[in-house]
């Protein structure tokens, strides 16, 4: 099979207040099991895939694409202005960077179409700015990030976090049914304790081109 390759240059919840600290032998034993209960639902919350910790992994490569695409519309400025100052040598890497363009501009459309819409789906991050200069890295925040979720066809992934000299922090490749979004497939982010900037090197079945595809974003990880 052909693999396309792309390369892209709670705290626990805690409550303190002085006037109304929770005296567990003041509650009778129904509320002191109440209480239990609602404690144990919410660490079970947070030990699964949620609007907070999770990204649905086609807005990240939607991301990408917006990226690639953001670099690609500076590279035609700059090539526009100096085939007009007579440098018709560069007329045929603007054709070629069209045609590059034209392919993502589609690919950009059909992630965005293919997109789940149900109450408390995770948001995308935020899309790096369409005008940017070549030097430019947009990176996704992973810091609270846990979870990565995926369309329903995937069925085979691998996930890397990288540093920035490239050694491999972490590797999963497995998936699991996410309980709070309908059963679409999900995965772990491990990130070992790692701080600082990041790869995140994502392959998988890519369904719309029936093949493996493999790209790679800048992210970083707060303390």
């Amino acid at each position: 099979m052909k693999t396309l390759v792309f390369k892209l240059f709670v705290i626990p919840f805690l409550i303190v207040s002085c006037s109304k600290n929770i005296d567990l032998e003041t509650l009778s034993n129904k509320e002191v099991i109440t209480l239990n209960k609602k404690q144990k639902k919410s660490s079970k919350e947070n030990n699964q895939p949620n609007e907070e910790n999770t990204y649905y992994e086609e807005d990240i490569h939607a991301f990408y694409i917006n990226t690639i695409l953001a670099i690609s519309y500076k590279q035609k400025e700059e090539l526009l202005l100096q085939i007009e100052e007579g440098n018709e040598e560069l007329i045929e890497e603007l054709e070629r960077l069209q045609e590059e363009i034209k392919f993502n501009e589609g690919l950009e459309k059909l992630l965005f179409k293919i997109r789940p819409v149900f109450p408390g789906f995770p948001p995308p991050p935020s899309p790096c700015p369409k005008k940017i200069e070549k030097e430019t890295r947009c990176r996704i925040p992973l810091t609270i990030i846990r979870y990565l979720l995926f369309s329903k066809q995937t069925e085979s992934i691998l996930i890397q976090i990288k540093t920035e000299e490239g050694d491999v922090i972490s590797e999963n490749s497995n998936l699991f049914s996410a309980e709070n979004f309908e059963g679409l497939p999900a995965t772990e982010l491990l990130k070992e304790g790692f701080t600082g900037e990041v790869t995140l090197r994502i392959t998988k079945n890519f369904a719309p081109l029936e093949q493996k595809l493999t790209y790679e974003v800048d992210a970083y990880i707060g303390e």
